[in-house]
């Protein structure tokens, strides 16, 4: 299985790869959640988005870090959301953490309304990347910050700069700038936290 058929199977899980994924790879899972929340420089009383949370790992951690202000996630899979639920049930009951089922072109939020907007391998799932990351960028405060963490798809050189140049493209179509490239060395492939800034 590719990495992209892996974050799609994990975007929407269903039957017995659903239950065989929930348990592949645990400490590098692990590892990429710890990761992605170390780039976000979390503040308390910020307001942050995550997209496609998956079974809630990187939410509970982020919650657990936050302490003070307003975190919101949104996936696709029914599945991830119980699972989130149940894992983030008392973030949600201390109105910390706030979860959605759906697209993001369902989000209800008002403009400029988050400081931090971050997902891993989400953008992979899109349709049309750049509109979502316009979207997306419409949500962000001056100032505010998207983070998008990935695994290279594929795994070789040329496949990585072209994820790279990819994202890149479309932060820049969003109006996002200043991008700033990071990488944690992983098996099967190298992990990419791509960060830009709504001026």
């Amino acid at each position: 299985m590719s990495v992209i058929q892996l974050a799609t199977q994990l975007r929407q899980p269903s039957g017995l790869v659903s239950r065989l994924t929930a348990c592949l790879l645990p400490g590098q899972a692990q590892q990429l959640s710890h990761w992605t929340v170390e780039q976000l420089n979390i503040q308390p009383y910020q307001h942050l988005l995550e997209i496609g949370y998956g079974t809630g790992n990187t939410l509970q951690e982020t919650a657990r870090r936050l302490k003070v202000g307003f975190l919101a996630g949104i996936d696709d899979s029914i599945t991830h959301y119980r699972q989130a639920y149940r894992r983030n049930l008392r973030s949600i009951r201390d109105q910390l953490l706030q979860l959605h089922f759906g697209g993001l072109h369902e989000l209800s939020y008002p403009p400029h309304y988050f400081h931090t907007i971050y997902g891993s391998n989400a953008h992979f799932q899109w349709e049309d990347p750049q509109q979502e990351f316009i979207r997306l960028a419409n949500l962000l405060k001056t100032g505010g910050r998207m983070v998008m963490v990935f695994q290279s798809p594929g795994g070789k050189i040329q496949d990585t700069r072209n994820a790279i140049g990819k994202i890149e493209e479309d932060y820049l179509a969003a109006g996002l700038t200043d991008i700033r490239i990071r990488y944690l060395d992983s098996n099967p492939s190298t992990c990419i936290a791509a960060s830009a800034y709504k001026l």
